[in-house]
């Protein structure tokens, strides 16, 4: 006796690796592997990122003969639309942007395929998919493998019984089946349909099988093992983290599925290192260990699982980092509060400052003011220097006085100089005009020759502050001689007499 079972899975134990996803710099992503049941359709799912056109889309499969060899499966280009060639015509068409769907699989579909994208200003960026393809043997199987929602079929064949068995039933996992005919999941099973018939396979029906003979002589039993394929699910998944800067935070998701998923941890479309460990025969746990997180480790997190039946599931979760301990003690109102006072405090500095520079200004304006005649002095200072000769006579104003000498005895005294030296030199506080000197400000005194001036402040050399006809104002040194207080008495008299005459033969020369 031995069971035939429908399906045979020996190929599917290399299938069980997972999956994980290809990333190019266009963001182009495929799974690296996809199993499918002969007969069944499959899609090979594909999706890209990217702004620039994409001029041609190409699905090609590799020559299982000769691995060099690519042959033209599927094309679309937005000019041309989609085309399908050699024995996939009508068989295959294209999926969302880039995903291969084949109608029903057949036996020589079983290969990889690669996907190959003309990106303008990029070039050609290829992908690469293998396709497996569960198919039907001859001969008893172990594990029965099949698709979840479909019929399994359990043939027990009874072969050369003398005399006849008296019974046969169908146990699962040790516990024996009901297949009576009110039974709408099991059917046969009996003396008279010895195969047992399960409809809908769902993943509790996966388990050890079990065919039994009752005979006079002993009792006979073969098994097999019902494998059920069914879709990757993330079963478990850490919460949303709220974490402070260099704690050590673990993120884990579990998923469940046969063949085991592959699980992948992506943060904004990169793809993160992990570290997954099985948990059972179809459950794989993975984990990202950020061992001091940083501020630029917050944001999303994507989990997928996938393995190649069916689609594949995917969950998030959040990274939060908290601010610092001190701005985590503030509220808005506190925060807002310092930021005001530490802008009204700037404001004052800066009212302050303003203010200050306003009594500077003021100050000096006053100083020079009182000083006015020094600034005068300062700015007509080495200006239109000219050279005079002594005794020369000219009708027209004489040039600029020359550059004041550095000689500290040169020029005349001044009353402050006259104080400081007690008295000494003082008969030299007069002067006599030797050129005339029309002024061009209002503070200066206009001179004729021979004119006698009283001097009441001055520099060495430059210009001096005097007194004349009942002004006082600035006139030119290098314009005068001085002379001492004897001489100047002599002159005043010789002058009293000379500007009578003057007076009533002509007008004053002089006038403001």
């Amino acid at each position: 006796m031995f069971l035939m079972p429908a399906f045979s899975a020996a190929t599917v134990l290399g299938f069980l690796t997972g999956i994980s996803l290809a990333q190019t710099d266009i963001g182009l992503t495929l799974p690296e592997q996809v199993n499918t049941v002969l007969g069944d359709p499959v899609t090979l799912a594909a999706s890209y990122s990217t702004n620039r056109q994409v001029e041609l889309l190409s699905w090609y499969k590799i020559d299982n003969d000769d691995p060099s060899k690519r042959v033209l499966v599927l094309s679309y280009s937005p000019m041309r639309g989609q085309r399908t060639y050699h024995n996939f015509v009508e068989r295959v068409e294209l999926v969302g942007p880039a995903s291969l769907k084949i109608l029903k699989t057949r036996v020589e579909d079983e290969g990889k395929y690669v996907l190959s994208l003309l990106v303008e200003e990029v070039g050609s960026v290829d992908g690469f998919v293998t396709l497996h393809i569960l198919v039907v043997e001859v001969g008893p199987s172990n594990p029965y493998v099949i698709g979840l929602g479909k019929a399994a079929l359990l043939t027990c064949t009874v072969m050369n019984a003398k005399p006849n068995i008296s019974s046969l039933h169908w146990k699962k996992d040790g516990t024996i089946v009901d297949s009576n005919l009110m039974n709408t999941k099991f059917s046969g099973g009996t003396m008279a349909s010895p195969s047992l018939m399960i409809r809908h396979v769902t993943r509790t029906d996966a388990g050890l099988y079990t065919c039994v003979a009752d005979h006079v002589v002993k009792q006979e039993r073969s098994s097999l093992r019902l494998s059920v394929l069914y879709p990757s699910a993330i079963i478990s998944m850490s919460d949303s983290v709220t974490s402070s800067l260099s704690d050590r935070v673990t993120l884990q998701c579990v998923a469940d599925g046969n063949p085991p998923p592959n699980i992948t941890w992506t943060k904004n479309g990169l793809k993160l290192k992990s570290r997954t460990h099985s948990l059972s025969s179809s459950v794989r746990a993975s984990s990202i260990v950020l061992p001091k997180v940083m501020k630029n480790d917050s944001g999303t997190y994507l989990c997928v699982a996938t393995n190649g039946v069916g689609e594949h599931d995917k969950k998030t979760l959040e990274l939060t980092i908290k601010p610092s301990a001190l701005m985590a003690t503030l509220s808005w109102n506190t925060i807002a509060v310092i930021i005001g006072a530490t802008a009204g405090g700037l404001w004052v500095v800066v009212c302050v400052g303003i203010t200050m520079y306003f009594i500077k200004r003021r100050r000096e304006k006053k100083d020079k003011e009182k000083y006015a005649f020094y600034y005068k002095m300062g700015r007509k200072q080495g200006t239109d220097e000219m050279d005079i000769k002594d005794g020369q006579t000219n009708d027209g104003p004489p040039g600029k006085p020359p550059k004041p000498p550095t000689d500290p005895y040169a020029g005349i005294n001044t009353i402050r100089r006259q104080a400081a030296k007690k008295g000494r030199n003082a008969d030299r506080r007069y002067a006599k005009v030797l050129y005339p000197y029309r002024p061009t400000e209002d503070n200066e005194l206009c001179l004729e020759v021979d004119d006698v001036i009283e001097v009441l402040e001055g520099e060495d050399g430059g210009w001096c502050l005097g007194y004349l006809r009942g002004r006082i104002g600035l006139f030119p040194s290098n314009y005068a001689t001085f002379l001492t207080a004897s001489e100047a008495s002599t002159m005043k008299l010789e002058m009293i007499y000379q500007s009578m005459d003057d007076i009533v033969a002509s007008p004053a020369k002089c006038s403001m």
